[in-house]
């Protein structure tokens, strides 16, 4: 047997995954979330069909929905709708790129960003006015539009502009939206703090840990990045509980791009949040796309170089909290709902089949729409590839309909796709048809793919975790809802302080 193979039982039972897990015995796991360790006699018995009523681990792999009964198949087809509930649920990501000028100059660039005086390259109003209406024309009643760049702030006026908007054509439809806004705070002001505040408008940014790592990553010509990105982090965290009070949830979040210079410096990372107050660490390995590629013999690792630096971060994490400081790493967080939590965390690149355009869609400065994100990326690269059309003239039941749609759909189907369909890390994971398309090949070449072995070695790393019971404790904590959020509980405390 090959290792992460599908195997039907022989009691009849469901169809299972399994990975020899080094110390714990065989990692095994099923479509609907189940998931257990078996020792090498349980194992040799569970493929055996020997595993029956007073045997000491049929509880709970009956529990997990190994071992079936007529009576589970309802309640098993109920967990894999929860754990793949997005694929479901339509479009309801929308990012809206007001300019791809940036006024820093960030050694992974992802997006290929022009210099922040090409203001050619920014969105109008009236193209954000039709953006804003074709996003709205979807059926879904929820919506969320997210403001990326470029650093959309240099475009403010179109930011405010398409807020507002929103806002008043989503209340005469019906709907609901949400709006998060991803700068790097160097043209912040207080104004735009404001509007942000009351817009509801979440607010991510990018910290690549201190001063010196920060700054050398991410080239601000205005002089120093980090001060800038710690001065509206710390001013946005002392406005926040007063705007509680009136009903503004979010905290500000952040993520680190992890290059060859912070490899080493795991720990230095998670101080520099926790001494700007933030609950969350958010590293994330490098992706192709931009000026990545051309920089990567400068910057670039391989996926062990990359988890060996996690499993630290990790392990320092999982070490604060037993200690009673509160302090998330936010990849762990997204696997962890739906290992132990049995949802769908929602996230675009986790899923049984990837969000590109029917979960989410991204739409350039110029009208342009593409399946995601990484497509309008791409894109700026002078590769059209992932284009759906434009807003000036395209439809939303178009879009869907689109042949690049359907491809997307088709390359990244993990029930479809050698090396995942039977692989045992396959009902928690997902791939990026993009990715896998620059990398040379729309379904991804799993024995070339680091994006596949860091997804799979991070997952076993938790579950290496999730086997020691104080590391679980932790990481069970890491789904509370409320994490980076306040409910209606602590809105009325607030109110009420």
């Amino acid at each position: 047997m090959v290792n992460g193979k599908k195997k039907l039982s022989k009691t009849g039972a469901s169809p299972f995954y399994f990975e020899p897990m080094r110390g714990l015995g065989t990692l095994v796991t099923n479509d609907w979330g189940g998931w257990a360790f078996l020792d090498d006699a349980d194992f040799a018995a569970f493929l055996a069909g020997k595993i029956a009523e007073g045997h000491a681990r049929y509880p709970e792999l009956a529990a997990g929905g190994f071992l079936l009964r007529p009576s589970d198949f309802i309640s098993c087809s109920e967990k894999f709708a929860g754990l793949n509930a997005s694929i479901f649920g339509g479009t309801a990501l929308h990012i809206i790129i007001p300019t791809i000028r940036c006024n820093q100059k960030c050694v992974y660039c992802h997006a290929s960003a022009k210099g922040a005086g090409e203001k050619q390259f920014d969105m109008d109003l009236e193209t954000a006015r039709k953006t804003v209406d074709f996003i709205l024309s979807s059926p879904r009643a929820g919506l969320d539009i997210e403001f990326q760049g470029g650093e959309p702030l240099l475009n403010w006026e179109v930011v405010k502009f398409a807020v507002e908007y929103a806002e008043a054509r989503a209340g005469e439809l019906k709907k609901t939206v949400s709006f998060k806004l991803v700068t790097n705070l160097s043209a912040m002001d207080d104004d735009k703090l404001r509007f942000i505040f009351k817009h509801r408008i979440a607010v991510a940014t990018s910290l690549d840990g201190p001063a010196a790592l920060h700054d050398a990553q991410r080239v601000y010509s205005g002089g120093s990045g980090h001060a800038c990105a710690v001065k509206w982090i710390k001013k946005f965290n002392a406005a926040r509980p007063r705007y509680l009070k009136r009903g503004y949830i979010y905290r500000i979040t952040a993520l680190a791009t992890v290059t060859r210079r912070m490899l080493a410096k795991p720990r230095e990372l998670v101080d520099e949040y926790l001494k700007l107050g933030q609950r969350e660490v958010y590293p994330r390995p490098l992706n192709p796309f931009g000026f990545t590629g051309g920089n990567w013999q400068k910057i670039g690792y391989t996926a062990a170089e990359y988890l060996a630096f996690y499993r630290e971060l990790l392990e320092y994490l999982i070490g604060l909290n037993l200690r009673g400081v509160k302090i998330r790493e936010k990849t762990a967080q997204t696997f962890l709902t739906k290992i132990l939590g049995g949802e769908d965390p929602s996230h675009m690149d986790c899923r049984l089949m990837c969000g590109a355009a029917i979960g989410q869609l991204a739409y350039n400065y110029n009208g342009d729409i593409y399946t995601c994100d990484e497509g309008r990326m791409l894109a700026v690269m002078g590769d059209e590839s992932f284009r759906l059309g434009s807003v000036l003239d395209a439809t939303y039941a178009g879009v869907i309909d689109h042949p690049v749609t359907k491809t997307a759909c088709l390359s990244s189907c993990l029930e479809s796709l050698p090396g995942c369909s039977d692989c045992a890390f396959k009902p928690f994971c997902g791939v990026c048809p993009v990715n896998s398309y620059f990398l040379g090949s729309l379904f991804p070449q799993k024995a070339n793919d680091q994006r596949c072995a860091v997804n799979k070695g991070v997952q076993k790393i938790l579950f290496e975790k999730l086997a020691q019971a104080d590391s679980r404790a932790v990481l069970e904590t890491w789904l509370n809802a409320e994490w980076y959020r306040d409910g209606a509980k602590a809105r009325k405390a607030a109110a009420n302080a």
